[in-house]
């Protein structure tokens, strides 16, 4: 299809909101709400956001007969670089000079260039920033994920549906196996980088998240049966997804009567990577995707998909849109500049708080929610029009001049 698929667009703007609902979650406790619900909707049932990202982003690159279509690898990677390379280095070393600049230095206070490297490496910069670390290694392996999905999307419905679970049953596998201790070579003994980048190797791995990246392309291939199929299935999408909700609060709480702390659970035991964290993965795309495309598609079609989860709409303000869309598109359009400065308005909000003699505790875990994502989305506005106004803004912070 040639269209932009605006449900895909929109499923952008929910999976930013749950990265804010994740770092906003462990100050559900420390406020004047600490309710059990919230620390579940905030902690649990959001952890749909960064997989959620990497089935955008798989769905963009292949999107428009992709596979058919000449493919020159540097020609992509320079692009890309451009899109996401530079503004995650850009914001990487903001947040590093804002509030890790002492790392930098070892005890004598000499500069360590290679604490600096790591840190670019492994997506530290700041903790949600990761995620493009991630999304340049599918970058760079794309001939092997081109391939992967074409040889899955060749094959009948039940084919592709073996394939994509044996996909997902190796996922979990690799996943529970790096989960375990590992016994390093004697050769990295003494080699701190190369021990920390084995031990770190989830957040720059591309193969823990493989599984959601090629059901993104599958479902980009296929997207005229899937959407077909979702228009007249929203009952039972609903049903599988209440489903998956049940089994992660039914997790939730056998770890919970295993006296294992509350705040732990999600970080430690219940991840996106998990069994049932990638159920619910997969049942919360497909129940929202079915939800959208009842919401209908009242804006103008663009002219053509996204690239990447990181590239936003540009609204078309003459269309005609229900409110929940126009709120669904603005936030889609400002997607990953929010995405990339939040936690500075939640660090700074919380100093504000102090600053004017409030406590985190007096402060409702909703209301720090929505001013963290009002900020956000002011200060994205803002960007936006400094970026197209002078392109080397754009390109530093966006990775590219909005029109």
């Amino acid at each position: 299809m040639s269209n932009r698929n605006i449900v895909v667009d929109r499923l952008r703007a929910l999976a930013m909101l749950g990265v804010i609902g994740i770092h906003i979650g462990p100050f559900v406790f420390a406020s004047s709400t600490p309710r059990l619900d919230l620390f579940l909707l905030f902690q649990v049932f959001t952890r749909f956001a960064v997989p959620g990202f990497f089935f955008i982003s798989g769905f963009g690159l292949f999107c428009n007969d992709a596979l058919h279509k000449p493919f020159h690898y540097f020609s992509f990677i320079k692009k890309h670089l451009v899109t996401v390379g530079l503004p995650y280095f850009i914001w990487s070393f903001f947040y590093i000079a804002m509030w890790q600049w002492e790392d930098m230095y070892r005890p004598d206070r000499s500069f360590s260039i290679s604490v600096l490297i790591v840190k670019f490496l492994l997506g530290e910069g700041c903790y949600h920033i990761y995620f493009m670390v991630i999304l340049l290694y599918f970058y760079f392996s794309m001939p092997f994920w081109r391939w992967l999905v074409a040889r899955i999307s060749e094959k009948s419905v039940s084919g592709i549906a073996l394939s994509l679970g044996v996909l997902a049953g190796l996922q979990v596998a690799l996943y529970n196996w790096s989960a375990t201790y590992w016994n390093y070579p004697l050769w990295t003994q003494g080699h701190a980088m190369i021990t920390r980048l084995l031990n770190e190797r989830i957040n720059y791995l591309p193969l823990f998240y493989g599984f959601i990246f090629v059901l993104g392309g599958i479902c980009a291939i296929h997207e005229k049966k899937i959407r077909n199929w979702l228009q007249c299935h929203f009952t039972s999408s609903l049903g599988i997804f209440l489903l998956s909700c049940a089994v992660l609060v039914w997790k939730f709480r056998e770890y919970a009567l295993a006296g294992i702390p509350l705040e732990d659970i999600p970080a430690k035991y219940m991840t996106q990577l998990t069994p049932e964290g990638l159920l619910y993965t997969v049942c919360w795309l497909l129940f929202f995707s079915a939800a959208l495309e009842k919401l209908g598609d009242d804006t103008a079609d663009s002219e053509a998909c996204c690239t990447d989860a990181t590239e936003t709409t540009e609204s078309n303000p003459e269309a005609k849109r229900s409110l929940p869309s126009a709120a669904l598109d603005v936030l889609s359009k400002y997607s990953m500049i929010i995405y990339l400065i939040h936690p500075l308005f939640l660090y700074y909000w919380l100093q504000w708080f102090e600053v004017l003699g409030f406590s985190i505790a007096q402060v409702p875990v909703l209301v720090l929610y929505i001013l963290v994502l009002l900020a956000s989305l002011l200060a994205g506005m803002l960007i936006h029009k400094l970026a197209r106004n002078y392109r080397l803004v754009g390109l530093a912070l966006l990775g590219r001049q909005p029109k």
